[in-house]
């Protein structure tokens, strides 16, 4: 018996230290699960977008978040890591450009999302969600366009259906359905209610348009996916619910001002602003 303990011992570290074990243990993790989620995806959007365009599209965002990632390692002195977080974030960044832009400024749009992941942060977090802040800053800098692509709108009504259900299930990992559903609440109510309220002076087709396609993907995608980052999103149910009309109500107003595809990020950002400031007075 003596003898068999530690040989037992050893075998089952060695099985602890494996790749498939390792691998199993990731997908079990948040981030696991989203990148789970994010394959199929990417692999519908790939096939109609087509995949001479979005294959470097995509290797261009994520290289660019992973260089920054292990750049910052390489400063800290941190051991190396699978930079599971910059992957997601050039995922996110990705599936948001157009993918016909050049593979220098994906490049660096990926780049910028995970160097702010690094340079904002403090002891309470993050401050900014980095894919938003990068392509916002992607707008002025390199006059990038967005397709929100990730989330399907090249494909059939019928593909909305896996988009939420894919989002439900980060969702409830994540436990942010306070936040998803007030913002989607919000953004719907206060879109009809401005079309209703002032007729004259609001186009009530620009209004519709944003239930349709690619708008209302482009919604669902970024409730579920962006708006949930946990490190920059509330986890009190009070929190939520406050951020999400705000978030809402700020996309909102930036679009009928005429801010063209920076009012869903600027909505995000400016809950962001409002979260740290909530976070530093908690303290």
């Amino acid at each position: 018996m003596s003898t068999l303990a530690p040989a037992a011992t050893l075998s089952y570290a060695a099985s602890m230290a494996s790749p498939a074990h390792r691998l199993a243990r990731f997908l079990r993790t948040t981030k696991g699960l989203l990148t789970l989620v994010f394959v199929p995806l990417l692999f519908l959007g790939g096939m109609a977008n087509g995949w001479s365009v979005v294959l470097p599209h995509v290797l261009s965002a994520v290289a660019g978040a992973c260089l920054i990632d292990l750049a910052a390692a390489r400063i800290e002195r941190r051991a190396w890591h699978w930079p599971s977080s910059a992957i997601l974030s050039g995922l996110i960044v990705a599936f948001v450009l157009e993918p016909q832009q050049p593979w220098s400024a994906t490049l660096a749009v990926g780049a910028l999302a995970n160097a702010s992941r690094q340079m904002f942060v403090t002891r309470r977090g993050h401050i900014f969600n980095p894919a938003a802040l990068a392509l916002l800053v992607s707008i002025r800098l390199f006059g990038a366009g967005q397709s929100w692509w990730g989330a399907l709108p090249d494909l059939p009504w019928p593909f909305v259906g896996l988009l939420l259900v894919g989002g439900a299930i980060v969702v409830e990992r994540v436990n942010k359905w306070p936040l998803v559903l007030t913002f989607l609440a919000s953004y719907v109510g206060f879109f009809t209610l401005a079309a209703l309220v002032h007729p004259a002076s609001i186009d009530p087709a620009s209004v519709a348009e944003m239930f349709r396609t690619p708008f209302i993907q482009a919604a669902i995608f970024f409730a579920c996916f962006m708006l949930t980052d946990p490190p920059t999103s509330p986890g009190r149910y009070l929190d939520q619910v406050w951020i999400g009309v705000l978030v809402a109500v700020v996309s909102c107003l930036t679009q009928l001002a005429g801010l063209g595809q920076a009012y869903l990020l600027l909505g995000i950002l400016t809950g962001n602003v409002a979260l740290a400031g909530r976070r530093w007075l908690g303290r």
